[in-house]
């Protein structure tokens, strides 16, 4: 089963992507900060991480530029999310290393496309 990482520090918006990932044949790994999304990809290998870009310890686009510069996470989708769309914040995450943006509240058929179009779908 392929694995998705979520990371949001947002309690309610980590559990609302969380049953959302549910109706997918995913494992779901979630945690509440960034510190600890490190911890989990580096234990787990998932095949997507979705970080929040603001949370209180680094943002995710450290936790990406973090993964990014280990030879594991070379290749891994990692997807910004965001509650906004400034392009300060975009440009950071890209800078970053991120493959694209989430934007919240996350329509369920804009999940269903980025599972489908990084092959975590049958």
């Amino acid at each position: 089963m392929k694995k998705v990482l979520i990371a949001d520090d947002d309690f309610i918006s980590l559990e609302v992507l969380k049953a959302m990932l549910s109706a997918f044949p995913v494992e779901v790994i979630a945690v509440s900060n960034g510190t600890d999304a490190l911890t989990q990809a580096r234990d787990a290998q998932p095949d997507l991480c979705i970080l929040d870009y603001e949370m209180d310890d680094m943002t995710g686009a450290e936790v990406c530029a973090t993964l990014r510069a280990e030879a594991a996470f070379v290749e891994t989708p990692i997807v910004a999310l965001t509650g906004h769309q400034s392009q300060t914040e975009l440009d950071r995450c890209r800078s970053a290393g991120m493959n694209q943006t989430l934007h919240k509240p996350v329509a369920p058929d804009a999940l269903e496309q980025l599972l489908s179009t990084h092959n975590l779908l049958p």
